[in-house]
Formats: structure tokens, C-alpha cells, sequence
């Protein structure tokens, strides 16, 4: 642990560690001056208050999945420090936390309105019928989204289904509920989100990074810290944990 086993000054004089900070902000801004000055401004962080972000460290999980994520972290707060936060339409905040949870997953993270209403429904946010779900988004589709040119676009619900997606996707997770009806894919997704909530810290990093943002797998073993052949056999054993998983709930494809 940071605390009582290890120098934070001596972790961030590593040139492996460095060089694995300055990578990560090359891969999250295109324009060099906002890759330097994240660079800058993730490492003032680190050091700021004696180390008090990586004294943080309870060992929990790895050091480099921990520092992982702290840096991710650092560089969202540098880009809305530089760009300012993103914010939900006033038009679609009016309407709940529903429809806002709609317009983040739509708009920023650019699920399609099917998906979308499952997230609803397994969270709780949308106990209504799928019939008046899309009576109710009409006014979120209108809603300006400068991050998904696309979002007014989309207007046929359903045309960007899951389903569709992973025919064209080579995301195994969506491959193993993709052709599942509504209802058994609604109940799919919730065990897929329970058994990654039962994997370890590190592993759910991988999983997130891999299936969740789509990185290429040898990117994502470079800044983990293990080699691409190592983090391909482990996701290879998340896949059939999660697959037996879903065979155990009775959930296969048809």
C-alpha cells in the first residue's frame, strides 16, 4: 500500500508509469498542446496535498489498475476544467431523471432508444409500457446532441436495436444476449451487470475498457500492465463466467 509500503514521489519518477500517464493523454485529446497540459495537469494533481490521492491506496487491487483509474478521473476533470461540463437540455430535465438517463445514454454514449429503455427498466426508472415509452420521448428525440450527430436522426425506435447491433458488432457481450427476445434480454442484461459487480477491481477495469469503450485489447494490456496473449485468455474466462452465468439462469440462445 501507498500509505505504510511504498514512496508515491518513487511511483511517480517511474519512467514506465510516466510514459504510460503521457500515452493515456495522447489517446484522449488529438490536439498536442491539450495532451501536454493534461499530462501537467494529472501529475500537479497527483502530487498535490503530499501525494494525497495515492496515499489513497488501499491495495484492494492492483497499483497500476488504481492509478488507472485516478488518471482517467483527473483527465475528465481536465477536460470539463477546459471545455466545461456537458449538460442535459433544459427541455429534457423537465421531464425527470428518466428522460435524462435516456438522453446521456443516447446522446453521449450513443445507445440506441431500445437499449436505452432496457438500462430504464432495470434500473427502475421506467415502469411504464414499451408503447408509451416511445410516446414519451418524443420530445427528447428533438433535443439538441452535439456529441451524436446522429441522435435526431434515429427516428424510427428500434431500427439500432440491440440485436442489430451485435450482428455488425464484434463485442462478444452483446453477441451473448443480442438475439434474445425483449423480455429474456431485459433479465440478461441484469445478470451481466451483476456478475461484473462480482468481479474483482481489475477485472471489471478490463471488461469496461474492452466491451464497455471498445479499446483494442493490446492498448488496454499496455496501460494494465500485462501483456495482450495474458488479457486475451482472461477475458477468454470472463466470457464463459459470464456465459455460464446466464446458462445457470436459464437464459440461452434460442
Amino acid at each position: 500500500m501507498v500509505g505504510n509500503f511504498m514512496d508515491p514521489e518513487k511511483i511517480l519518477s517511474s519512467s514506465a508509469i510516466l510514459e504510460r500517464i503521457e500515452a493515456i493523454s495522447r489517446r484522449h485529446f488529438s490536439n498536442e498542446n491539450d495532451q501536454n497540459e493534461s499530462y501537467v495537469f494529472i501529475l500537479d494533481s497527483l502530487k498535490a496535498d503530499n501525494f494525497k490521492r495515492l496515499r489513497a491506496y488501499q491495495g484492494k487491487s492492483k497499483l497500476t489498475t488504481y492509478l488507472y483509474s485516478l488518471v482517467n478521473s483527473l483527465i475528465i476533470d481536465f477536460r470539463r476544467k477546459r471545455y466545461g461540463r456537458r449538460r442535459i437540455p433544459a427541455g429534457v430535465a423537465k421531464l425527470g431523471t428518466w428522460a435524462e438517463a435516456v438522453y446521456r445514454l443516447v446522446c453521449w454514449q450513443k445507445f440506441s432508444f431500445d437499449d436505452a429503455y432496457d438500462f430504464l427498466q432495470i434500473e427502475g426508472l421506467f415502469e411504464g409500457p414499451y408503447e408509451r415509452y416511445l410516446e414519451e420521448i418524443a420530445p427528447i428525440r428533438k433535443a439538441p446532441c452535439r456529441e451524436n450527430p446522429a441522435f435526431q436522426s434515429l427516428n424510427e425506435v428500434g431500427s439500432k436495436s440491440l440485436e442489430t447491433m451485435s450482428n455488425a458488432s464484434s463485442n462478444p457481450l452483446d453477441f451473448l444476449i443480442g438475439k434474445l427476445d425483449h423480455q429474456r434480454r431485459i433479465k440478461a442484461l441484469k445478470i451481466v451487470r451483476e456478475t461484473t459487480a462480482e468481479l474483482s477491481p481489475e477485472d471489471q477495469l478490463l471488461v469496461k475498457l474492452v466491451y464497455g469503450s471498445e479499446q483494442p485489447v493490446k492498448a488496454v494490456a499496455t496501460i494494465m500492465g500485462f501483456s495482450a496473449s495474458s488479457a486475451r485468455r482472461r477475458l477468454k474466462r470472463l466470457l464463459n463466467r459470464y456465459r455460464e452465468r446466464l446458462l445457470s439462469e436459464g437464459i440461452r440462445q434460442s
